[in-house]
């Protein structure tokens, strides 16, 4: 049973302070101060272990028509993170328990049972919010609905060192196609082609990548994963094969902008290879989160899938996280802890 700390009369949270022209950066956060009582009904307090960024974050910063809706200024960043129970009882989960929720960028939180999700020892801290959480499930829901991968078709994964991408990969890779992906720097093409499998990775901050893609995918390319759009993008419908196959996952470059019609789009060829276009978004489909997460799981357990992580120690380090991992200077999913699992009695982690 974990020996857990006595409640704090406080906890801090990070509030959007102002809206960043492009990137943000510390200046545009608040970290405030809020009270914090016992729960009471069917309230829990959940200790906040671990907190997931998602370029989608920097998207609600800014005020524009997008997918989602911004934050306000004043208003909590939203993120889903790890945590764990230290008060309260309800809804099955007790003192001691570890959760998985859209708490957000705070040491505390309140939250209410149907918050909540529980998580097992089964697998590592990381992997309920990666492989088990967004990241995979985008991954294998838009392969599973809309790209049907095919064995011995070509596949290309735009973002292939991202926390998405570096699933669609691996993904593609076990239903047989070969697999080519596109990452920012050598580094990054390293571990896609060496840690996720892929047949080849294409630096796209090299020279001449048309070239370089044209020769890796001689035969075309008959089905797309992109979660990035801009130049990249359009270099990829350079390249299709004909009846291809362009599932959009994500548009980072047109999202984290305000100009969305400085976003090229190779309609032409997309036209000439009478591609057909397949836009997603996992929250559409909800009702396919469960049987998503169980097949994962059984991935998960048979060693089929691996996880890329890189985790950022402590609370104030949140926001230039995130900026850094906007900027590209990180691999795979970027996680920030901010507490350790209350120890058991008999000293192991809860």
């Amino acid at each position: 049973m974990p020996i857990l700390p006595k409640l704090p009369k406080f906890s801090r949270r990070f509030v959007l302070r102002s809206r960043p022209a492009d990137l943000p950066d510390a200046s545009n956060f608040d970290i405030v101060t809020v009270p914090l009582s016992a729960p009471s009904g069917e309230d829990l307090v959940v200790r906040v272990l671990i907190a997931a960024l998602s370029p989608w974050q920097n998207q609600r910063l800014k005020d524009f028509k997008n997918y989602t809706n911004p934050f306000q200024i004043g208003e909590l960043i939203d993120c889903d993170v790890l945590g764990q129970v230290i008060a309260g009882r309800a809804g099955g989960f007790e003192p001691g328990a570890l959760v998985t929720g859209r708490l957000g960028w705070q040491e505390l939180a309140i939250a209410r049972p149907e918050q909540l999700s529980p998580v097992t020892d089964e697998f590592a801290e990381a992997t309920w919010l990666t492989a088990l959480s967004s990241p995979g499930l985008t991954a294998y829901c838009a392969m599973d609905l809309f790209g049907r991968p095919m064995p011995g078709r070509t596949l290309v994964v735009t973002s292939a060192a991202g926390a998405v991408g570096g699933y669609a990969v691996q993904l593609g890779k076990r239903a047989g196609m070969r697999v080519v992906g596109i990452a920012g720097g050598e580094r990054k093409c390293a571990m896609v082609a060496k840690e996720l499998g892929a047949d080849a990775c294409l630096d796209h901050t090299g020279p001449d990548l048309g070239m370089r893609l044209g020769a890796a995918c001689p035969d075309g390319v008959d089905l797309v994963f992109d979660t990035l759009g801009g130049p990249v993008a359009d270099t990829v419908f350079d390249h299709l094969a004909k009846y291809a196959t362009v599932l959009i996952v994500g548009r980072t470059v047109s999202n984290n902008s305000a100009h969305p019609d400085q976003d090229p789009v190779n309609m032409r060829q997309l036209w000439a290879r009478e591609a057909t276009i397949q836009c997603f978004s996992r929250y559409s489909y909800p009702e396919r989160w469960s049987s998503a997460r169980a097949r994962m799981m059984e991935l998960c357990r048979a060693g089929e899938i691996r996880t890329n992580i890189q985790m950022v120690e402590g609370f104030e380090q949140t926001p230039t996280a995130l900026r850094d991992m906007l900027l590209g200077k990180y691999t795979g999913k970027v996680l920030v802890r901010y507490a350790n699992a209350a120890p058991s009695i008999s000293g192991t982690t809860a």
